[in-house]
């Protein structure tokens, strides 16, 4: 009974627990025990239902709850979908603007398949594949053209049309939307023709724009080559000035400078003119010589005074002439005017090599040969019109730097370019080259042999014989002199023009070899008067000085050629070698260290430099420049006293 008891006070607080308290008091303080529990069953049962109605209720609250998250991600989704929309619509606003933009300046040449007889057609020589081989032997023409002037682009149709994509929607292409484009807006010039058959073979005919037809004439079994002569006339019409570049590349001087006429007269645009008057002028130099090239120069510059590339060549040819003091004038106000451009002229990277150009000219002008050689490779790597040239002249800096190893590297270089337009100026420059580095070793049969090397190209152009009084013929008359020629070296530098600056510092060197100082140093005074701020009269009238037994004195003009080149090497060399002379080495070794910066690999810098630091008593550091200078070129003299004082 007390289990019972117990049973039913553990049921009774379970219902108490979950019903209601008043019910449960009602239900036990005078009801029967049946309707008691029926009762309590009761109330279970209406709390059976309030908890499933709870539980459906936090279910649908939990889906209320999952369709908000849903709603409020797919409002997310929306603005990032309307995000992307419109960033897509931007892209796609810029792409349309950009190809209206790119339209509007097209100016490519534009080859249409050729029309054909169908029995060639049937053999496989369709129109396309004559518009193919056209496009072929333009496109060989054009690579071959090596100038600065941006060229117009040959294009084949049948290319064109290869590449499609449909714009939604439209059903239209997005290459034919560029071509209706190009077509409206655009300024291309489209190439058409036709072969048809003749009594005598076939006869080609293209069309480019409003110019006059072209036409071939030949056999069938020529057909490469009847297409071969087409595209230069094509290319002649369409692209003259690059036309003409690739006649000079080819031996054609007389055609190239016909062509260059044309354009200086009567060319379309004023980059055709300006290109056209300045090419003229620097063709000309080969064929007629530096006078009537000069005038062809300023005549370009008076009809344009913003013609740089005109400007860039008349200052190049001043300096062959020896004109060095205007010509440094010149070559900043080229710099200048190739910076504004106005004529527009050049492509950025164009316009950069060809300041690299001007710097370099600029540099050699001051004595600057080791930032020079440098500036000229890069100029001679970027492929443009006097590539081939610019690396003979990086051969020559090269030289006058000491570096002989590098010069001669440089030479064997020149021989990898396969097209030249300037054939006679590099053949010119390479000679200097030559003899320069002969100079260096005191090799004078050498430098006298050398030029006997250029006599096959003064047949072809003898317009650069107009070059030598300035570039060769002072090093000749020195060379001659030095092998006791003196009356040879006396006729040929008299010979020269009074005002021409190496020209007159030869007569000086000349008759100091003849011990005649006095006269030397009228001539050293007459280059100095005429061209106050190019450095090499004083260096060599210093050299001279101190040869005399004179080292203040020759200190003194050390003194002002290394004001006026700061960065040339020799007069610094030298006037270590004066302070040697007045038993300073602590002095020369200062001297020697600067002349280094700009001459590393000259041999007798070195050698003078381990002596300086013998007298100073630092004979290991002695021994390190005496075996740097025993790895260098020297002359037989230099290389005798080396062993004399390294084994001393």
């Amino acid at each position: 009974m007390a289990e019972e008891a117990e049973g039913r006070d553990t049921g009774a607080e379970a219902v108490a627990s979950s019903v209601d308290p008043a019910a449960v008091a009602l239900a036990l303080g005078g009801a029967s025990r049946e309707k008691a529990d029926a009762f309590l069953d009761d109330q279970r049962a209406v709390l059976r239902n309030q908890n499933s109605l709870i539980d459906i209720q936090k279910h649908h609250l939990h889906e209320q709850f999952k369709q908000l998250r849903l709603n409020i991600w797919q409002q997310r989704l929306g603005v990032l979908l309307r995000i992307a929309t419109g960033f897509v619509g931007l892209a796609v606003a810029t792409g349309l603007a950009f190809m209206i933009w790119d339209a509007s300046r097209s100016s490519g040449l534009l080859i249409e398949p050729f029309s054909v007889p169908p029995d060639l057609a049937a053999h496989g020589v369709t129109g396309e594949v004559v518009a193919a081989k056209l496009l072929d032997h333009l496109s060989e023409i054009q690579a071959q053209a090596l100038t600065v002037r941006p060229f117009r682009s040959f294009v084949s149709d049948t290319g064109q049309a290869g590449f499609k994509l449909e714009i939604p929607e439209t059903g239209v292409s997005l290459t034919e939307l560029d071509d209706f484009l190009r077509e409206k807006l655009g300024h291309d010039t489209h190439i058409t023709g036709e072969i048809v058959r003749t009594a005598s073979g076939l006869s080609l005919t293209a069309r480019a724009g409003g110019n006059a037809a072209q036409s071939v004439n030949g056999s069938e079994a020529d057909l490469d080559g009847l297409v071969q002569q087409l595209s230069e006339n094509v290319d002649r019409v369409t692209e003259p000035f690059r036309y003409g570049i690739y006649l000079a590349e080819h031996d054609r001087l007389a055609e190239t400078i016909l062509i260059m006429k044309y354009l200086a007269q009567f060319g379309g645009t004023p980059q055709d003119r300006a290109y056209g008057y300045a090419m003229r002028g620097v063709f000309l130099a080969e064929e007629s010589g530096l006078d009537t090239a000069l005038g062809i120069l300023h005549q370009a510059m008076d009809v344009e005074p913003n013609n740089s590339f005109a400007l860039l060549w008349f200052y190049a040819f001043e300096t062959i002439k020896g004109l060095h003091e205007q010509g440094l004038r010149d070559g900043e106000k080229a710099l200048s005017l190739m910076a504004s451009d106005r004529l527009g002229l050049y492509s950025a990277n164009t316009r950069a090599d060809l300041r690299q150009t001007a710097d370099f000219l600029l540099n050699m002008e001051l004595g600057n040969f080791h930032d020079a050689a440098p500036e000229s490779a890069l100029a001679a790597r970027s492929g443009f019109t006097n590539s081939v040239v610019t690396a003979a002249t990086q051969a020559l800096a090269e030289a006058d730097e000491h570096d002989l190893v590098a010069a001669r590297g440089t030479l064997i270089d020149t021989a990898n370019f396969q097209v030249d337009p300037f054939a006679g100026l590099t053949a010119h420059r390479i000679l200097q080259a030559r003899m320069q580095i002969d100079s260096e070793t005191q090799n004078w049969a050498g430098v006298l042999s050398d030029a006997d090397a250029i006599a096959p190209a003064l047949q072809k152009y003898p317009g650069i014989r107009s070059f030598f009084p300035e570039t060769t013929t002072p090093l000749l008359a020195y060379a001659e002199a030095k092998l006791g020629k003196i009356a040879d070296a006396e006729a040929r530098i008299a010979a020269t023009p009074a005002d021409c600056y190496n020209c007159l510092i030869a007569r000086a060197r000349v008759a100091e070899v003849e011990g005649q100082h006095g006269r030397a140093d009228y001539w050293f005074a007459r280059a100095i008067d005429g061209q106050k701020s190019i450095p090499f009269a004083y260096s060599y009238w210093g050299e001279a000085l101190l040869e005399r037994g004179d080292p203040d004195d020759a200190i003194a003009k050390f003194t002002l050629a290394n004001k006026k080149g700061p960065k040339f090497a020799d007069p610094l060399e030298m006037w270590g070698e004066a302070l040697i002379a007045k038993k300073q080495p602590d002095q020369a070794l200062a001297k020697f260290t600067e002349a280094d910066k700009y001459a590393p690999n000259w041999g007798r810098l070195h050698l003078k430099w381990g002596e300086a630091l013998g007298y100073a008593g630092k004979k290991d550091e002695a021994q390190k420049q005496f075996a740097l200078a025993a790895g260098l070129d020297m002359s037989e003299a230099d290389k005798a006293e080396l062993a004399k004082v390294s084994h001393g």
